[in-house]
């Protein structure tokens, strides 16, 4: 074995029979185990470590030593400057998992919790200190444990990367809190999970709401299922038009009847007509007027059916609004009065028809009453016979007219009337009627003609001063007045009396109608003359109506329009 001066000599045998040839290179390549020491290999096969002397020995370990307090140092300095940014990220951790608005729990794999903030203690009815000994399945319900653990298991296993549930916690006073449970796992840096994080949201307001969402909705399954018979089952038809989807109308079996299937729009349009055979224009439908917000209560339409027959219809219609009061649509109801009509023409045609037998008599026995009454010999019955037989002239000559406005059968004749001069002759004429009263006429001559009726003009004059007379107090004056007022000619008869209660205002022009007043004062008449004069003046175009001021004073008027 050879040495080397102040070395260390490793003697390699080369006739060692264990050793292999891959152990010998092994060892031949080796370097010296001594970081300080040179190594090499002698002539004679040894591998030999020369260290070197004191001085350098010293140098070498001082240079080490310096390289490591450096190292050190920069270590330390590194993590000092960490320190607060590494303070600072834990403190917005912690606000933030304390002030989220959701609960929060750090869970342990063992289903402990480590971690949880207020909101999540609010939710459960524990305290922080009180859930760190308790484990997820203690307030967790029963029949949602098993899924629970079967979820968190493939998640720890990394099969999904994170879960939801709908779940139900058991509150500290122990009733149910229905929840939404997020729960993700958190890993170290070689994958392993270390814990789990979720996220609690308390849904019991949202439970609620759903639950009376839900029963809110079925009350309105309900409603709409009872709607929908009571609108099919409904003996009469029935339509609902929409708005803003002008093509679309809902029927009932018995409107479908009447316009043949589906509800066509422009089918449903083109079946309506006006009494006299006219279409009713679009703006003019019932529908139409009632989504302009115009209720109709009763109106007479002719409808054309399928097979072409015509069928009379009372039509009643009313806006469909929302919540808000906007208009969304417009329900259609209609009658069929065709039997009735058909009854009603029967009547017309009968009274029409007794009418005109009567008449031919009746005026018989007025010219005779009339020549007994000019005799000198003549007594009051002959007088009285006349007076009878003019008031039933009169009764039959309205029962006439009746029947001509109802069947549509008034005939005008029309031509140039001066309404001045015919309101002072008309005023001349029925003296004996107003005997007893002054009739004050006022009548400026600048008012222009009129194309109208003159016959049928006297005619409502004379009605209007004989009621003026007949219901104005005794002794007081009746007024009546001409005037023109922009592109009419307006009429007035006052009269000063009783006058007439609001209530029967609306009703005056109605046939047969008689006020409680004309009722008990035992004023003769049928209740025919004041219908008759809103017929006669439609015909021409105007409108008539009334104003009274009890125990003051009643006018009525009408407006004709000028050529």
């Amino acid at each position: 074995m050879g040495r080397i001066k102040a070395g260390v000599m490793v003697r390699t045998e080369e006739s060692d029979a264990r050793s292999s040839r891959g152990d010998e290179a092994a060892c031949a390549n080796a370097p010296c185990p001594c970081a300080h020491h040179e190594a090499h290999t002698t002539p004679d096969g040894l591998v030999a470590c020369a260290a070197p002397d004191g001085h350098e020995a010293r140098e070498m370990a001082e240079r080490t030593q310096a390289e490591l307090t450096e190292r050190t140092q920069a270590e330390l300095t590194e993590r000092r400057q960490a320190e607060p940014s590494l303070r600072a990220s834990e403190e917005r951790f912690r606000l933030t998992f304390e002030n989220a608005p959701i609960g929060m729990a750090i869970v342990a794999l063992d289903g402990g919790f480590i971690r949880v903030n207020h909101v999540f203690c609010e939710i459960v009815g524990y305290t922080a200190d009180e859930l760190t000994r308790l484990r997820f399945h203690d307030i967790t319900h029963p029949d949602d444990v098993d899924a629970d653990v079967g979820l968190l298991e493939r998640l720890r296993r990394g099969e999904i990367p994170r879960y939801q549930l709908a779940k139900r916690y058991i509150h500290k006073r122990g009733t149910m809190i229905p929840v939404v449970l997020h729960v993700s796992v958190v890993r170290d840096e070689r994958g392993e999970p270390v814990h789990y994080i979720s996220q609690v949201e308390d849904v019991t307001a949202r439970k609620r709401a759903e639950e009376e969402r839900e029963r809110l909705l079925a009350q309105l399954d309900t409603e709409r299922r009872t709607l929908r018979t009571i609108f099919d089952s409904a003996p009469v038809p029935l339509l609902l038009v929409e708005k803003y989807d002008a093509g679309r109308v809902i029927a009932n079996p018995h409107a479908l009847e009447l316009i043949g299937g589906a509800p066509a729009h422009a089918r449903y349009i083109g079946r309506l007509r006006r009494q006299d055979g006219t279409p009713i224009p679009l703006d003019d439908l019932p529908s139409s007027r009632a989504m302009r917000g115009e209720t109709i209560t009763g109106e007479e339409v002719v409808i054309v059916r399928t097979d072409g027959a015509c069928r009379t219809f009372l039509v009643a219609a009313a806006p469909l609004r929302d919540g808000a009061g906007v208009i969304t649509g417009a329900v259609v109801a209609g009658e069929d009065i065709t039997p009735l009509k058909e009854l009603e023409r029967m009547r017309e045609e009968w009274t029409s028809v007794i009418a005109h037998d009567l008449r031919q008599p009746i005026s018989t026995i007025v010219f005779k009453a009339s020549l007994l009454a000019k005799q000198p010999q003549s007594s009051d019955v002959a007088q009285h016979i006349l007076a009878s037989a003019t008031q039933l002239n009169r009764l039959i000559t309205d029962l006439l007219d009746v029947s001509r406005l109802e069947s549509h059968r008034l005939e005008l004749s029309r031509a140039e009337v001066d309404l001045p001069a015919l309101l002072r002759a008309t005023v001349e004429r029925t003296a004996d009627a107003t005997r007893g009263r002054r009739v004050d006429v006022e009548a400026p001559s600048d008012v222009p003609p009129l194309l109208a009726d003159p016959g049928r003009l006297e005619q409502v004059l004379t009605n209007l001063l004989s009621n003026a007379a007949k219901y104005g107090a005794p002794g007081t004056p009746i007024r009546a007045a001409v005037e023109r007022r922009g592109g009419e000619v307006l009429v007035a008869v006052e009269n000063e009396g009783e006058g007439i209660a609001p209530e029967d205002l609306p009703r005056l022009f109605t046939r047969f109608y008689r006020t409680r007043g004309a009722r008990t004062g035992g004023a003769a008449g049928l209740g025919l003359g004041l219908y008759i004069a809103h017929g006669i003046i439609e015909a021409h175009g105007g409108r008539i109506w009334a104003e009274s001021t009890p125990g003051k004073k009643t006018t009525f008027r009408f407006a004709l329009p000028l050529p």
